[in-house]
Formats: structure tokens, sequence, C-alpha cells
């Protein structure tokens, strides 16, 4: 699977961020794979339209996987075949979503929680899936319950690509220092490759990562939100260069860029609702932007937020 990508960064699925317009943004920066956001098992098999639509994959140079979620065999048996359907060339199992409202149906990073189930369900994808499949998890449910390598030879006697590890639990959700320790004990006790997921914040982070703890690949998601620049620096850094960080000039008209394409995607009523959060990302950290992100909180039109994040230009 692995061997099959440009290169060694790969861009995080997160739920409500990396939709389609976002995925196509990161790809224009090199991501060497990147994952849809996490659809529901079940809402595929009950043929939901809305989860189906979370697979489009759009117009990628480079791969994407689709990661779903869910803790029953049959299902995912029954499912895994429609995950490619709209593009995607792996299938990934999320494994490791600390939200409540995912773990109290048993899925995400609940199924840590029971390993004869979990690798129960990772067969059932791999056998049903036609394409490489990979699994994410976390460091374990809670401080009590550590059990990511464990897991991780379970992923790989299942047949299992590769496995993705973010170093905190459950509870943790994304909170406290991620533990890099715990994904290099993974590298340690498998053959598959290990992608190291956690506090990657700029290009350098990416290489320490994979020095102190062998992993094969990274995932960025946090660091990326507003800075898809992050990912060619990454990549850069990977190679020995430096990549300079953008103007913002180029923060904002990639922002507008960003908006545009999720308005194409989604109609402007929805788009621009959406791309709220987008944009107050994207200028984090401006001098005197304060009025413009209260403003941008409640623009309802494209021309309100260009006006709004042009006028950053100016001042």
């Amino acid at each position: 699977m692995i061997e099959q990508l440009k290169n060694r960064v790969f861009l995080a699925p997160m739920a409500g961020v990396t939709d389609r317009a976002y995925r196509e943004i990161v790809d224009g920066f090199g991501a060497g794979l990147s994952f849809t956001e996490m659809v529901s098992a079940k809402g595929l098999y009950y043929k939901d339209k809305k989860t189906s639509s979370l697979l489009e994959v759009g117009d990628l140079k480079n791969p994407c996987s689709a990661q779903v979620f869910g803790h029953e065999p049959e299902i995912m048996a029954e499912i895994a075949g429609r995950l490619t359907e709209y593009g995607a060339k792996f299938v990934d199992l999320n494994s490791g979503c600390p939200t409540p409202k995912v773990t109290s149906n048993g899925d995400g990073a609940a199924l840590m929680k029971d390993p004869i189930l979990f690798g129960k369900v990772v067969r059932s994808l791999v056998d049903n899936a036609g394409v490489p499949v990979s699994v994410k998890i976390r460091k374990g449910w809670d401080e009590q319950s550590i059990n990511a390598v464990t897991l991780a030879k379970i992923a790989e006697e299942n047949g299992a690509s590769m496995i993705t590890v973010h170093p905190r639990t459950a509870r943790q959700l994304y909170s406290g220092k991620a533990d890099w320790d715990i994904i290099k004990q993974v590298v340690e006790n498998v053959k598959i490759p290990v992608v190291g997921n956690g506090d990657i914040t700029c290009g350098k982070d990416a290489n320490v990562m994979m020095e102190y703890t062998g992993c094969a690949a990274v995932m960025i998601g946090r660091g990326c939100m507003g800075n898809p620049w992050l990912i060619k620096e990454a990549i850069c850094a990977l190679e020995g260069r430096e990549l300079a960080p953008p103007s913002l000039e180029d923060r904002i008209s990639l922002a507008l860029y960003h908006i545009r394409l999720i308005i194409k995607y989604k109609g402007e009523y929805v788009g621009i609702r959406e791309a709220r959060k987008h944009a107050l990302w994207y200028i984090k950290g401006v001098r005197k932007s304060a009025k413009v992100k209260s403003l941008i909180t409640n623009a309802t039109s494209y021309a309100q937020m260009e006006n709004l994040l042009t006028s950053l230009n100016e001042s």
C-alpha cells in the first residue's frame, strides 16, 4: 500500500474539515495520501445519501482512502465493496475516534476495548473490500488500558496493510502531549508500515517523529487547519529543504479559493456557513483581525466573506 504513494506525508481524516474541497486543496500541496471524512458503515448499509456523498473523492492527483467506522463485522462485510465506488483507492478503519457521539455506540475508539471484536472487524473489511485496508488506533482507551501494541499485532494478523497510531488515549481526546514512545513501540512490534500522528506543527516535527519512532510515514491533522502549507513544509523537510512561510496575501487568496470550492460543491447557503470556521483558521494570528473575525462568524454570502478577508490586506 505505502509503496504506491509518492511521499510519506499524509492528511489525516477530520470530520467536518477534510471534505472534498479541502482534500483537493491539500492534494495541491502534495499530500501523498488523504482520507475522506469518516463514514458510518450503518449509514451505507441503509443507503443514506448523505453518508454516500462523503465518499466522493473529487479531482485528486494522489490517492485517497475511504475511512469507515462501525463495530459489526456482518455490516462491514456487506458495505466494504461500496467504499471504493466513488474513487477511493484504499479503505481505512476508524478505531480511534474518541468523541462520545461515536464511542457511545461501540464505534471508533470504543472498538479498542474489545480486541477480539476489533480483529473480526478488520478481517471483515480485508476479506471484502477488494483493496488494501489500513487501520487507525489510539494509544488505548485510557491510561489503565494501553493496548496499542496488542491491537496493532491483531490488525496485522488479520490482514491490515498499514496502521496509524495517534498516541493519546481516547479519554484524553486531544489534550496533553502526544506520547511518541507508543508509536515507537508499535513500530518495533509489527512488520507492516506504521504511520505516526500527533503534535506535528512544523516540517521539522515530521523529521523528528520519523527519526525518533522509526515510523514509515507521518499523518498531519489539526496543524493543517487553515495551514495546508504545512503538508508541503513537511515534505520539504523530509527532503532536506525549507519552505518559506506564506504571506498574508497568500493566506487570504487561498482562503477565498477554498470558500469558492466549498460553495461549488455544497451551494452558497450551506457552503458559507461551513466556510466560516475555515476562514477563521486561515487568519489565526493576524494582527488587528478581531473585528473581522466577529463579522465572519455571521457572514451569509461569498461577497461578504470576500470583503471581510480582503480588508485585512488593506489594513
